[in-house]
Order: structure tokens, then sequence, then C-alpha cells
């Protein structure tokens, strides 16, 4: 049982307080802060109240929600209702504070779960390390010296530090995914478009989706009915595609021989494994860049007036986001749409697609390049999203749980792919998983 869901069970029964639980969270987090970086910030009035109101709830024994009165983060890019939405980008500091919650915040409200704080990430979400914030860089739980991944940092440090269960991310081209695998937590991908971005700052908004990390699968799962309103069941596994090609060209040994093993696991009894094609992988891939950039150019064009403000790798995916030529973006629209028939195809003969998550464990905040089996990553321009990035361009959920640990000690996950709407299937399939094996279960060095 996850840390979310103990927590609900503990309050339900009368022995937890919700106030103990989100001081606790609020107490972790302070403490937390100098060597993590994982809040924008802190709620802590607002919150405790809100806890005292969820246990005179409890008393009384109203009916109550699944995270009744359990904490939770949320990115610094969801609209908090008197909060700033900043997307850790200086000129946006200034912006008025929101006036109501975002969609996503309502649902985890309505279910009962209180808001502790917002969480650091990548500047304007576009950025896989966490490096680039106005706030400082967040950190890893597993390595302080160390990148928690991006852009949802701040959300995947906090929850493997143990400061709260579940926290909310975004993932546009793996910034849910990317820091579940660096930080050993387990993250959801929804299929874009399922949920409405009401209330989120966007990066780009075709490709942009939002979604939950947490403690474990079921956690997950509780977040993911939460956010959903409706959850179908889940389908049996038959068959697994395991895509050769691309997906484990140029990855790490230990990460590759670690998703080999976390496949025959997934299989168990009576389940094929098939090798399936991946052209659509890398036609994706390239199309995923210029779409991004074409629409990110257009969602923060005013900030260019104020460039020097920005972070510099900001500063230049900005400048470059606006040169987009407009019949670039309609050849990269055009490669998508191939991509993505392509990868309809390929689903349509299996249940799932399992992959690496990430290439490798997470870089050090100073390594400016990645060396893999002798290919030379730039760390700043996405080397961490290879295995992400064709997913978000067609659309798919994906599910990234804890499979495994690099050389240096560093957690990475396996990435679960369906087909759009069948994340209860996934769910149910890390879930089972997590039951087979333990790495989920493993304490960070740097925890509450």
């Amino acid at each position: 049982m996850g840390r979310a869901t103990q927590t609900a069970a503990a309050i339900a029964a009368g022995e937890l307080t919700s106030e103990h639980a989100v001081a606790a969270a609020l107490e972790a987090a302070e403490r937390l802060q100098p060597t993590l970086n994982a809040f924008t910030m802190l709620f802590e009035e607002g919150a405790l109240e809100a806890a005292r109101a969820a246990d005179r709830a409890a008393r009384s024994r109203e009916t109550l929600g699944p995270l009744h009165g359990v904490p939770v983060a949320v990115k610094d890019l969801y609209d908090v209702a008197g909060a700033v939405t900043s997307g850790c980008s200086r000129p946006y500091l200034d912006r008025a504070p929101a006036s109501v919650d975002a969609h996503a915040v309502a649902a985890l409200r309505a279910a009962g779960a209180i808001v502790i704080g917002k969480t650091n990430m990548h500047e304007l979400a576009f950025g896989a390390t966490n490096t680039a914030s106005c706030f400082g860089s967040a950190n890893n739980p597993w390595d302080p010296e160390r990148i928690p991944g991006g852009s949802s940092g701040g959300s995947g440090a906090a929850v493997a530090a143990g400061i709260v269960g579940i926290a909310l991310g975004t993932d546009t081209g793996g910034s849910i995914r990317i820091p579940s695998s660096l930080c050993g937590t387990s993250g959801l991908k929804i299929t874009t478009g399922l949920l409405p971005l009401d209330g989120i700052l966007p990066m780009s908004p075709s490709l942009d989706s939002p979604g939950p990390i947490a403690s474990d699968a079921e956690d997950l799962t509780v977040a993911f009915d939460v956010l959903s309103g409706h959850a179908p069941p889940a389908e049996p596994i038959r068959r697994i595609g395991v895509p050769n090609d691309y997906f484990f060209d140029i990855v790490d040994e230990h990460v590759a021989s670690s998703v080999r093993e976390a496949i025959v696991v997934l299989a168990g009894t009576g389940t094929e494994v098939v090798e399936v094609p991946a052209a659509w992988a890398q036609l994706a891939d390239d199309a995923w860049l210029i779409l991004a950039l074409a629409e990110f150019g257009r969602v923060h064009a005013a900030l260019i007036d104020r460039a020097e403000e920005l972070d510099k790798g900001i500063e230049i995916t900005l400048r470059a986001a606006m040169a987009v030529a407009a019949e670039d973006e309609r050849a990269a629209r055009d490669r998508a749409t191939a991509a993505r028939n392509a990868f309809a195809s390929t689903i349509a003969g299996v249940d799932v697609l399992v992959t690496p998550a990430t290439p490798c464990t997470a870089s050090r905040h100073t390594d400016e390049t990645l060396v893999i089996r002798g290919v030379e990553f730039p760390v700043q321009l996405g080397a961490q999203s290879h295995f992400t990035r064709p997913i978000s361009t067609v659309g798919a959920p994906a599910v990234v749980v804890p499979c495994g640990f690099g050389g240096d000690g560093m957690p990475f996950g396996v990435q679960i792919i369906g087909r759009p709407g069948s994340e209860s299937t996934l769910l149910a399939l890390s879930r089972a998983y997590q039951v087979e094996t333990g790495w989920h279960a493993r304490v960070a060095p740097v925890h509450a």
C-alpha cells in the first residue's frame, strides 16, 4: 500500500489525524528544502486549516473521499487559488494570483486531499533536468548532486523523499516519466486529451498532459481514478510487444538488462512476448521537437521582451521556437500523423509495449554530456527524454515504475505503453509487477 493510500486508510480508521499527517509533511518539506529544493512555496496556514476541517468531517462520520485528509503537492504550473502560477520563470513571478484552482487541483481537493505546496520544475516545462528554474535547481533524493529529471523534478523529488505520496506533474515529452525513472517513483503519462488542461500554464498545448507521480502503482491508481472521475476496467494481458529498434539501441547496459528482466516478470505465465517494429519512434521523435517548439513559441512569445530574465538555455529555446517556419510545422504534423498511424498498427497486435524509460540514470548537475555506449548526448538538449518523446507524439498513455539501480546506485524505470484509453490496464499490470518486485519500496538516502 502506497504512502497516500496508507495515510487515507489510517485517517478513515481514526488511527491518524489529517492535522498530524499534514503537519508532518510540512515539517519534512521545510527540513529537506535546503537539500532538495523541491518546493517553490508552502501553504502552511491554509493546509493546516483544511486538515482540521478534514478531521472534523472524519469525526462526524461524513462520507470520506479516497484521499480524505491526505497531503499532496502540485507542480508550479497548476493554478492554486490565491497563489501565483510562475512556471518557475522570473517574468511570470509578477502575474496575478489565480482566482480558482486548476481542474486537476480541484479534483484532488474534491477527493479530500490537502495541497501543502507547489513544487519546483524546469523553467516553463521545456527541459528534462530541472536545472533551469528561477528558484534554483531541484535535487535528487538519491544523490543531491544529481538531477531529479524534468520538467516535474520537484514533484518527483517530493515523492521520492517521502514528503507526500502523490504530487501532480505534467508530461509533454516525458516530464512525469523522466523524474519517475530518475527518482525511483511511479508515474503516469495519461492519454493526450483525456483530461482538461484548464488552469495549467501551457508548454505545447497539443502535447501537454496532466498526471500524477506517486510512491507506488497503488497510489498512482487512486490518483488517476480521482483525476479522471471514471476508470474503465483493465483488460487482460496476453501479448507484450518489445520494440528493440530505437529503444534498445543506445541505452546503458544496466538499464537494458534490468528492463529485459522486468519484461520476464511482467509477462509472468502464459503471456507471449514478441518483437515489434519501431520505425514510428524515430518519425515521432523528429516531429516532436518541431511541434513542441512551434507551440511553445506561440504560447510564450511575449516573454521575448523580457528575455534577459530567462535562463539562458530557455532564452535560446524561445528564440528557436519563434523562428520555426510554418511549412516546417506543417511537415512535422504530417510526420506526427504518420507516426500515430504506424504506432496504432504496431500496438493493435499486442496489449502493451515495454521499453526503458530513460537511457541511463540521473546525471550530475555539472555534467554537460552523457556518453552511452560510445554515443555522446548533450544533457540539456533532452538526452533523458529519448525514449519518452515519441510516446507523447503518438498521444499514448504510459506508466513508469522502478525496475533497478545502476552501477552508480541510482534508480531507473521501465516504461509500459498502451493504446489510448488503456490507463487501467497499464496500472493493473504495474501493480502486479510491484507485488512481485521490491524496487518501489527502496528508500532514498534523503527521506522524510
